[in-house]
């Protein structure tokens, strides 16, 4: 029992140590350039009445509860939420300086509580805006080894608000629209597919580039397509580099062709989610598959890759805002 006692001691007092020794801090920055004046960029992330329209986390839980205080666009005004999968927590305006930046603070109550300072800053000539999202703070004392994946965690989540406000003030909305299926099984189908890797900034136009590549061969070898897919093997949020397949389900028979391969889907159990809009908005439906799979403590298979599934031909339908997308995300 003593001996237990010390070694427990001695656990605990080497864990405070290395805590002590990692500094916690954290500093985000995303941007993007907008085609709008920054006057309008401005009116729109500064009044907190119109933050349910394009918050990355809000999209992914759009019953969660919502409360504005004051008129949303002054000095001390708070928005706050309360979800299910959003957890709880309020923003608070510090500063607002018109057209320049926004000052505020973050506080998180649940699933744990913490405070982070967030900044807005914005720059540019007429209808050209450069617009800048950023957040600083330390990590609690018990979490500050989880400092370091801050940046890349909070950064995608900025880069999805970010295309959101872009679309929302550009366009005047934003094709996004997700439905959280539920546990449904993956179908053991035949595919071919390509496959290849790149750096996420690029993923649009090299998956655009694969799927020309497997049309080519579909036509060349008169394959019949049922509906196309693609699965995601590796993505490090770190170094977001991502390898994937991109591929067509079919059952004809043919012979292989070189930078191609065939298989077949495994049949295992899944998280679906249905997205609806824009492929350019599609990391809200993943982040909204990972947020309800933690919220339902459901454990996400590692041996098996997520899915996607494109339901609709771009080339036959060309508004985005009615393209659907099946999300599939494997379980154990």
């Amino acid at each position: 029992m003593i001996y237990a006692l010390l070694i427990f001691i001695l656990v605990l007092l080497g864990l405070t140590v290395w805590l002590a020794s990692i500094d916690g801090s954290y500093y985000i920055t995303r941007s993007i350039e907008l085609d709008v004046s920054r006057e309008k960029a401005f009116e729109l992330i500064s009044d907190f009445n119109t933050w349910t329209s394009w918050s990355p986390w809000l999209c992914l839980e759009p019953d969660a509860n919502v409360s504005v205080s004051k008129d949303g666009k002054a000095i001390g005004a708070v928005y706050k939420w309360t979800g299910k999968m959003v957890g709880v927590g309020e923003i608070e305006h510090k500063s607002l300086k018109k057209d320049v930046s926004l000052e505020q603070e973050i506080r998180f109550l649940k699933p744990f509580k913490s405070r982070s300072d967030v900044f807005w800053m914005l720059s540019g000539k007429g209808e050209m805006c450069e617009l800048t999202w950023g957040m600083k703070g330390k990590m609690p004392f018990l979490f500050k080894f989880m400092a370091k994946n801050m940046e890349p965690w909070i950064g995608m989540d900025y880069e999805r608000g970010l295309k959101m406000i872009k679309d929302k003030l550009e366009l005047g909305s934003i094709a996004s629209e997700i439905k959280i299926d539920g546990i449904e099984n993956i179908q053991p189908d035949q595919f071919i597919a390509t496959r290849t890797s790149c750096n996420m900034k690029d993923i649009s136009s090299s998956m655009k580039e694969a799927f020309n590549q497997l049309n080519n061969l579909a036509n060349d070898k008169n394959i019949q397509a049922e509906k196309a897919l693609a699965i995601y093997h590796n993505f490090d949020i770190k170094n977001p580099v991502c390898e994937y397949s991109a591929g067509i389900i079919t059952s004809s028979q043919f012979n292989l062709s070189n930078g191609f391969y065939v298989a077949t889907l495994p049949a295992k159990k899944a998280l679906k989610v249905t997205f609806k809009g824009d492929y350019k908005h599609l990391s809200n439906a993943w982040s909204a598959a990972y947020m309800y799979a933690r919220s339902k403590k459901l454990k996400v298979s590692r041996s098996i890759d997520p899915i996607e599934f494109y339901l609709t031909d771009p080339t036959k339908e060309t508004d985005p805002a009615k393209w659907i997308t099946e999300v599939y995300l494997p379980l154990k």
